[in-house]
């Protein structure tokens, strides 16, 4: 009877067993996996879209006899685009975890099986010229300025001043990639993302050109700012305090302005001009130091070019007409660009790109 006392007691505690695990409350999820995963879930949710708050208000800086202003200009205000509270606003479900909620929680919803950690995913392309977009082309109109990147326009805005607005002649971008814009009148400091201009100084004269020439050319360590004159005068632009300081270095000499320049390390710097005060355009080569043709390139073949501007191996020229052109740096000849969509109506008054938009 032994082996048969053995049998029962062994049957009995495999019972004891069941019956308790059967009768066990389930495990709660453990409290590392709650904690991090709602630190994912708050960063996911300040991902904001692609949509840009605006600001329907009246633009105050348009100049309203512009020929092609568009009135009551929307005003586009980068500043508080992609932006979430991150505290009121995530999902709930997030804000259960976050809040220590005994609520059921689908930790599978919060942490999916395929989630593939970053580390994993190789090296981060980050984009041209250190990723700071400073390959990216900014043309304009007298009254509003656009952004072209990868081939495509976008508006940023209409123009607005803090003060003494205009119609703007021409803009600039330097080493950092930071935009300024002259007037008629004045010089200002603008922001790239809404168009949003502060007031620098009042200039002495008119310039229908505007370029930095990069560092180190005119001013040791930094970028120098250039004014063109309708005469093909090449002048320093300096601001001190509320003063704009303007040095002749040089002029064309033969050549008027036609309406704008560019200076790009590892390029060069170029303009387009005109051989006294009427005709087409031509294409020269220019000493950033001096503003003096170094070669005359060519005939462009279209007349107006009032913006030039260089990009990942396109030399990108903007005529009043509204046309659009990649302009051929060994002959100077301006060809349309087959595809572009160009704003409706748009009568380009000048464009800019950074001096580093080639890297360095």
């Amino acid at each position: 009877m032994q082996p048969l006392n053995r049998q029962l007691i062994g049957l009995a505690l495999c019972v004891a067993v069941v019956t308790a695990g059967c009768s066990s409350t389930a495990p709660a999820a453990p409290t590392g996996q709650s904690g991090g995963d709602s630190s994912r879930g708050a960063g996911d949710a300040t991902v904001g879209g692609d949509g840009a708050a605006t600001d329907t208000g009246n633009s105050d800086g348009a100049d309203a006899g512009a020929a092609e202003s568009d009135g009551d200009a929307t005003k586009f205000d980068a500043s508080t685009a992609d932006q979430v509270d991150v505290g009121s606003e995530i999902p709930s479900f997030f804000k259960d975890v976050a809040e220590g909620s005994t609520g059921d929680v689908d930790y599978d919803l919060l942490d999916p099986a395929d989630t593939v950690d970053s580390a994993d995913t190789g090296p981060v392309d980050t984009g041209p010229v250190g990723g700071m977009g400073l390959e990216v082309v900014y043309a304009h109109s007298s009254s509003q300025l656009f952004k072209l990147d990868k081939g495509l326009f976008s508006l940023v805005g209409a123009f607005q001043f803090d003060k003494k607005s205009g119609q703007v002649t021409d803009i600039a971008l330097d080493d950092d990639g930071d935009l300024f814009a002259v007037t008629f009148n004045d010089v200002f400091a603008c922001d790239k993302g809404s168009a949003s201009c502060k007031w620098l100084a009042t200039l002495p004269q008119s310039f229908n050109g505007l370029t930095f020439v990069p560092k180190d050319v005119l001013v040791p360590g930094k970028a120098a700012l250039i004014g063109i004159a309708n005469s093909g005068d090449w002048n320093l632009i300096e601001v001190v305090g509320n003063t704009a300081k303007v040095t002749k270095l040089g002029a064309y000499g033969g050549f008027s302005s036609s309406g704008d320049a560019f200076s790009v390390e590892k390029v060069g710097t170029y303009a387009t001009v005109k051989a006294g005060f009427g005709g087409g355009d031509k294409l020269v080569q220019v000493n950033p130091a001096t503003g003096s043709v170094i070669k005359t390139i060519g005939d462009c073949g279209v007349s107006d070019l009032w913006g030039v501007a260089w990009s990942s191996g396109v030399l990108y020229g903007f005529a009043a007409t509204g046309g659009v052109y990649s302009i051929d740096v060994n002959t100077g000849k301006a060809s349309s660009i087959a595809g572009m969509l160009v704003p409706n109506g748009i009568s380009w008054w000048g464009a800019g790109v950074s001096t580093r938009a080639a890297g360095g």
